[in-house]
């Protein structure tokens, strides 16, 4: 065989693999292919498994790009006030103000205090995701409150969450321990909350205990190489 003609398959060869690649990228899942065991009781919504250029590899004589896969969706809660109405436009984040993170979009609440944080996460050696973080909320009260007059101050300002996935288990989980967050109307000059939930000057109405979720350390997580 010539060897134009061999390097014209093998050419044809890599290209075909690339379109494979591509193509499956594309593959539809539903949360029922991705999630088996789910422990995020609805904290995490709208899973999917995506591939992104992350770089190049040389295939022979041929640069392919190179493709990694990231796990995508949203963390979702909601933010009230003591008396549990919704509280709309409260800055919900992941990690401290001012700290660039790729991996979360910070987002607002909408008229019904819940809140959408998208993420997208790539997967590691082991094809899992495992992460751990803090959701802050209202990191901008201050700044409002003295802008605007009036703001809202978190009862929690920051509270820790660990957000695992296994692939080939389907096993997905979300631990927090909170599923509302309190905020408490403020207005200038107005003295703020103290650590017991309180105010100086004014007695804030103290809000139900949030519900913890079942086995929100890390025991719970330790339990997952059952499955």
């Amino acid at each position: 065989m010539p060897p134009a003609r061999s390097q014209a398959r093998i050419v044809l060869l890599v290209l075909l693999m690339g379109f494979l690649t591509w193509g499956k990228s594309f593959g539809a899942e539903t949360r029922a292919d991705l999630v088996h065991w789910d422990f995020a009781e609805e904290r995490v919504v709208d899973l999917t498994i995506v591939k992104k250029v992350t770089g190049k590899k040389k295939m022979l004589f041929l640069s392919t790009p190179r493709y990694t896969e990231y796990l995508e969706g949203f963390i979702r809660g909601m933010v009230v006030d003591y008396n549990d109405n919704p509280v709309e436009g409260v800055l919900v984040r992941v990690g401290d103000p001012g700290e660039e993170n790729s991996m979360f979009d910070p987002t607002v609440t909408n008229f019904n205090g819940i809140y959408r944080i998208r993420f997208s996460i790539p997967f590691d050696k082991k094809d899992q995701v495992d992460i751990r973080n803090k959701l802050v909320y209202a990191p901008d009260w201050e700044q409002k409150r003295d802008s605007l007059g009036n703001s809202y101050e978190p009862l929690d300002r920051e509270t820790p969450f660990r957000l695992f996935y296994d692939r080939s288990k389907k096993v997905l989980a979300f631990a927090e321990g909170l599923r509302k967050s309190f905020v408490n109307p403020i207005t200038r000059g107005e003295p703020t909350l103290d650590k017991s939930g309180g105010s100086k000057g004014k007695k804030a109405a103290t809000p139900a205990a949030p519900k913890e979720q079942k086995g929100g350390g890390d025991d719970f997580f330790k339990a997952f190489g059952g499955f």
